[in-house]
């Protein structure tokens, strides 16, 4: 993939993160009430049963957790998912799925850009680099930045998800 040109990259990322927006989107199906109510009340973000995000971040972080996070002995909604979608074997579908699946939550810090497109970050908990493709954050983050994400790896480069 590093042989690859900026634009077959960025064509590339675009074509999964198409496919990564609509199994979140499907993702969603897979989630209760409860299971959202649970995670807006352990992030301090409801009040008489109701979840209260005051911003679209707060609100997105709420149901990331809910798609990806679950309470001891219970199924995550991504893998509730995943049993149900009928994918095809090998295709970008699947390869983007299971990538979710195997996502990662942390704390990243942007480095430097990288030589062919997006961004070099350091994932501060487990002191590793990953090649970040993100064409918002390419252009608006500095280096040094730090973020909270939660970062998914259908190719040699990682994406958020």
């Amino acid at each position: 993939m590093a042989d690859m040109s900026r634009e077959e990259v960025l064509a590339r990322y675009r074509h999964l993160r198409a496919i990564s927006t609509r199994h979140h989107t499907e993702a969603l199906r897979f989630l209760s009430r409860p299971a959202l109510l649970e995670q807006a009340r352990q992030l301090g973000l409801t009040a008489g049963g109701m979840l209260v995000a005051e911003s679209m971040d707060e609100f997105t972080l709420v149901v990331d957790l809910a798609i990806h996070a679950t309470r001891p002995g219970r199924s995550r909604a991504i893998d509730r998912y995943a049993g149900a979608a009928q994918l095809q074997p090998g295709s970008d579908e699947a390869l983007v799925l299971e990538a979710m699946r195997r996502a990662r939550f942390s704390v990243w810090r942007v480095e430097r850009r990288h030589e062919v497109a997006g961004l070099v970050v350091q994932d501060l908990l487990r002191q590793d680099e990953a090649w970040l493709v993100d064409e918002a954050m390419e252009r608006s983050a500095p280096a040094g930045m730090v973020a909270a994400m939660r970062l998914c790896t259908p190719e040699t480069f990682a994406m958020t998800c």
